[in-house]
């Protein structure tokens, strides 16, 4: 098994150029970044990790559906929708749309620091420009990503999980900061993994919550994990 490759080098400034390097080696990427920049807050280096991750699923041909736990504005998830384009694979999206649950002590750090400083002001922005309407508008009109593939959960996890009613899992990208919610998103895919699928877990090294959510769950489990110089970390099974 290899491991994944570093989405060019790990230090080249994305607006100098790494920017360059991927318009050179890959207009189509290229213009899927453009497309989803004003969509997300994951830095396009973490946006190529999405997408050579995923693209190795359907070059491998692993079965199953790919979900994103932690939508927000779509951004990621316009990634994902575009490599589905004509497979025929139903991309299910995942997330609150409009609140966001509260931090615990397994957050360490970054939940006080959190709380304090972008809690109030995130929640008055999911407010004034509501979430959902945006990730649509990208996935469907922007990147014409048909409707009939895509389901959107919307809603506290512990109500959506129960009622997934899809086929298994090929692919995963989870980035909902804390503890709980990655414990409680690992714990959800679980059963549903096909043998060779992939975890994108965006907030291994920000933010700890996820980290000890991730380890807690890989212990004793047979998946590889690797740790991008950015900071998400590639789970393969």
């Amino acid at each position: 098994m290899y491991p994944p490759g570093i989405a060019f080098h790990p230090y080249l400034p994305e607006r100098l150029g790494f920017s360059r390097l991927v318009k050179l080696m890959s207009p189509k990427l290229d213009r899927v970044l453009r497309t989803t920049d004003r969509y997300t807050l994951a830095p396009r280096r973490n946006r190529v990790t999405l997408w050579r991750e995923a693209g190795r699923i359907l070059d491998r041909g692993v079965p199953g559906d790919f979900i994103e736990i932690g939508v927000h504005r779509g951004g990621t998830a316009g990634v994902l929708a575009h490599l589905l384009k004509g497979t025929g694979r139903t991309l299910h999206l995942f997330d609150r749309w409009g609140d966001l649950p509260e931090p615990t002590a397994k957050d360490g750090f970054r939940a006080e620091e959190y709380r304090r400083d972008r809690i109030p002001d995130k929640l008055a922005d999911l407010r004034d420009r509501p979430p959902l309407p945006d990730a649509k508008q990208l996935i469907h009109r922007h990147l014409n990503f048909p409707e009939s593939q895509t389901r959107y959960w919307e809603g506290w996890y512990s109500d959506t999980f129960p009622a997934y009613d899809g086929d298994g899992v090929a692919f995963a990208s989870v980035d909902c900061d804390y503890y709980e919610s990655v414990r409680d998103s690992l714990a959800f895919l679980a059963p549903l993994l096909a043998l060779g699928a992939t975890i994108v877990l965006d907030d291994y090294s920000t933010w700890p919550g996820a980290k000890a959510a991730a380890d807690d769950w890989l212990s004793g489990r047979d998946a590889r994990l690797y740790l991008m110089p950015t900071g998400p970390a590639v789970i393969r099974l």
